[in-house]
């Protein structure tokens, strides 16, 4: 029995301490990490929308992202207005004339809304980043599907991308520029249409008369004017610092940089021309330039002139241009020969359009010396008006410029997928848009209290005019008024017959 003991002993002993170091090494045992959690499955939209065709196309990580689907608010647009429409003229207080009438309107809406192509817009981006600070790229996305651009939006400003030709046009000195694609006779064809749908007399009869009114005025036939017409259109605006000249102002003289300016018509004949040079062939003060490749039209004004002002028409290649001197003719055309140098060779130009595309349907240019020269004549006017000193006045430049580059370049694509706008300068759509929003506060600050104040001194007026009285209480007399309405403290005499007699 002892020997049993002992070997139980002897058994038992070990095993107990092996279990208890056993329990001891699980409790020194870190607690397992936690399962990871299962990603949660993204939310697929229900309805269809164009997201990624127009994300795709936008910058992330900048400083504004914006996607918006207007498939739900614009598709079947048309039919909606239609529908109220049918629903007004089927109210029975409306007479029958005023509800053809109504029907009218509503149906000529319908009609251009639904020939405009607004209802195929799919969504629309906007985007801008920072290229580096103070220098931005933003991009606007106006999206349809494939194959469904059959409205005017997608057609009257230009069909396909083609390259821009006229940026081969500006000077050197040229600040601001903007050309774009019109396909004019489109739109007069629309105008038509849709204005003899609107069915109404007067409207009908001046479009008849039209043609027969234009050639009236300008001695032109209205249609001819129309075919001549290339489809491109634009304006350049010249700021030459090299011959600035003294603008004489109440406050005193301001030195500005000599302007010029000129409208750039693209024709494929003489018909507009033609007829400027047969009203002006009587004419001394006209000087006539005729050259293979330049035929020019040049009125010379016989008055001592501080800027250079002699308004011109000319014909060159496939341009037609009325500018307001022939020296800013002959400067775009030599660029254009490549004689002289043009904005496009610049610097400038260089930085602002990194990244735009080469060809589009319209560009926006707006150099850097423009903000200057309107800041520069700021700046002086306010000096020499004595209200701000010249410190004051760069003070306040600074705050709201405190960049250093003030230009802006843009070119908008119609490509197979909608339009597309892409821009470089020194402002984003970011401070743009909250820049809009701080107007409109700043605005609203403004006239809100003004109206509040109007509205109060008004029921001011009113309250003034009458005043309770105790039940029983004669009216008074009302007091007499001078011819500015104020009242002269005197009361006007009743009438002797509603006169009371006295009591004596």
């Amino acid at each position: 029995m002892n020997s049993q003991k002992s070997i139980c002993a002897k058994t038992i002993l070990p095993l107990t301490v092996l279990a208890l170091l056993s329990g001891c090494q699980k409790q020194e045992q870190k607690p397992a990490a936690p399962a990871a959690a299962v990603p949660k499955a993204a939310i697929v939209s229900a309805e269809k929308t164009s997201f990624d065709e127009v994300t795709a196309r936008l910058d992330k990580g900048g400083n504004f992202y914006l996607y918006l689907s207007t498939e739900q608010a614009l598709s079947g647009l048309s039919g909606k207005m239609a529908g109220i429409s049918n629903f007004i003229g089927s109210l029975p207080g409306v007479p029958g004339e005023q509800s053809q009438t109504i029907s009218k309107v509503f149906d000529f809406a319908t009609t251009c809304l639904k020939d405009s192509g607004i209802e195929q817009i799919s969504g629309v981006g906007m985007s801008s980043i920072a290229r580096e600070p103070g220098f931005y790229y933003g991009k606007l996305i106006v999206h349809h599907y494939p194959g469904q651009n059959a409205g005017a939006i997608w057609s009257m400003f230009g069909k396909a991308p083609h390259p821009l030709q006229e940026l081969d046009l500006l000077p050197e000195t040229t600040v601001f520029a903007t050309f774009s694609d019109l396909d004019v006779p489109l739109a007069w064809n629309n105008i038509q249409k849709h204005l003899e749908l609107l069915d109404i007399p007067a409207v009908t009869d001046s479009m008849q008369q039209w043609p027969a009114q234009f050639r009236k005025m300008t001695g032109l036939d209205f249609d001819k004017v129309l075919a001549s017409l290339g489809g491109n259109y634009g304006i350049i605006f010249t700021l030459d610092e090299q011959k600035k000249f003294s603008l004489p102002l109440p406050g005193g003289a301001v030195e500005i940089p000599s302007p010029g300016l000129v409208i750039v018509a693209k024709v494929n004949s003489d018909v507009i021309f033609n007829r400027v040079d047969e009203l002006c062939k009587s004419n001394p003060l006209v000087v006539r330039v005729d050259n293979p490749d330049l035929k020019m039209r040049t009125m010379t004004i016989p008055l001592p002139l501080p800027l250079d002002l002699r308004p011109s028409i000319a014909r060159s290649g496939d341009y037609l241009f009325l500018a307001s001197s022939d020296t800013l003719v002959q400067n775009i055309l030599a660029v254009k020969a490549g004689k002289q140098k043009g904005f496009k060779s610049t610097a400038e130009f260089a930085k602002l359009s990194q990244g735009i595309p080469e060809e589009g349907n319209n560009f926006s240019l707006v150099a850097d010396q423009l903000a200057k020269s309107l800041m520069q004549f700021q700046q002086q006017t306010l000096t020499n008006k004595g209200t701000m000193t010249s410190a004051q006045v760069e003070a306040l430049q600074h705050t709201f410029h405190s960049g250093t580059n003030y230009g802006s370049y843009s070119v908008g694509v119609n490509g197979p997928e909608g339009w597309e706008g892409c821009a470089n300068g020194s402002q984003s759509m970011q401070s743009v848009i909250v820049g809009t929003a701080v107007g409109v506060g700043v605005a609203a600050a403004i006239v809100v209290p003004t109206l509040i104040k109007a509205h109060q001194a008004a029921q001011h007026s009113k309250s003034a005019l009458y005043i309770p009285q105790p039940a029983g209480t004669p009216p008074a007399a009302p007091l007499a008024r001078d011819l500015h309405g104020h009242a002269t403290g005197s009361e006007i005499s009743a009438p002797a017959a509603e006169k009371k007699p006295s009591a004596s």
